[in-house]
């Protein structure tokens, strides 16, 4: 009898057949909400606020409103909340700090992404309370606003007491008149309202600088300057300072005016500096040509 092929020998077991095992089951990673799921959450909610507002007649002010508010909310949400507005580099002074922060614009529990650092800088310098302002977003949830106080730049005596005044007319609580002595004194009725004006005025009038006896706030809108030997310059309004020391600074360079023996120099009419010579005190002056 023919032998069929793959038959066991006479004597043999037959080897059992084995089964192919199935393959694993392929592990299934549990969902994670990524960044792009967040925003296209994100961008499904503004839809249906635009389409609600559409079919309920709303304007778009008041979507937009909506719009806003929904970013807020997700912005909340995320933990990108403002939690502390912090005000550094101006000391021991808490009035100034707090009036940074107040007008700063920002407060704790407003969107991180809505808090520009550029318009909050431009905010704090407007207050007038500080020369210079940095400002930093601390992620997640913090502001940081680091300013520099202006500097004692004048003393100001009320008629009653001396105090320190900023380069940006404020009074500096705390100070002693007596540690500032070196200071330009001033005089007159809300005079630090016009210091970063007389200031701006010494700055460019050198040789009247180191001359100054004290400078008196004339009708709360300018200044007359007295200097050590007698003279009297009476400067006009604040607004027109600079171009009154210009012509000064101009009569100086072609006259020698510091070499003058003058009484009064008038500089409040624009292009005629009105000269009064120490010998003819009480005359109208002699208008000069600037």
């Amino acid at each position: 009898m023919p032998k069929v092929k793959g038959q066991p020998k006479q004597g043999q077991r037959a080897r059992p057949q084995t089964r192919k095992r199935a393959p694993a089951p392929v592990p299934v990673e549990p969902a994670r909400a990524d960044l792009t799921s967040v925003l296209t959450g994100f961008v499904m909610v503004v839809a249906l606020i635009v389409a609600g507002a559409a079919l309920l007649g709303g304007s778009m002010s008041k979507v937009g409103d909506g719009v806003g508010n929904a970013f807020d909310s997700a912005a909340t949400g995320l933990g990108f909340s403002v939690e502390d507005v912090q005000i550094t580099g101006l000391g021991t002074d808490v009035r100034r700090a707090s009036l940074v922060q107040q007008m700063s614009g920002v407060a704790p529990g407003d969107n991180m992404f809505r808090a520009d650092p550029h318009e909050i800088r431009r905010q704090v310098l407007a207050t007038g309370q500080v020369t210079s302002a940095h400002v930093y977003r601390l992620w997640p949830n913090q502001i940081l606003i680091n300013a520099s106080p202006a500097k004692a730049s004048a003393i100001w005596f009320d008629g009653e007491s001396q105090q320190v005044v900023d380069s940006t007319g404020q009074i500096m609580e705390g100070l002693s008149a007596r540690d500032y002595s070196e200071l330009v004194l001033l005089t007159g009725v809300d005079a630090p309202q016009g210091v970063p004006t007389l200031l701006q005025f010494l700055a460019r009038a050198t040789t009247v600088r180191d001359r100054v006896s004290y400078a008196e706030r004339v009708s709360r809108r300018r200044w007359d300057v007295k200097l050590r030997d007698g003279l009297l310059i009476r400067l006009p309004a604040d607004a027109s300072v600079m171009r009154a020391t210009d012509e000064l600074i101009a009569l100086e360079n072609a006259t020698d005016l510091s070499q003058r023996s003058l009484a009064r120099i008038d500089l409040r009419v624009a292009g005629r500096t009105f000269l009064e010579p120490l010998d003819e005190q009480g005359a109208s002056g002699t208008a000069a040509e600037s």
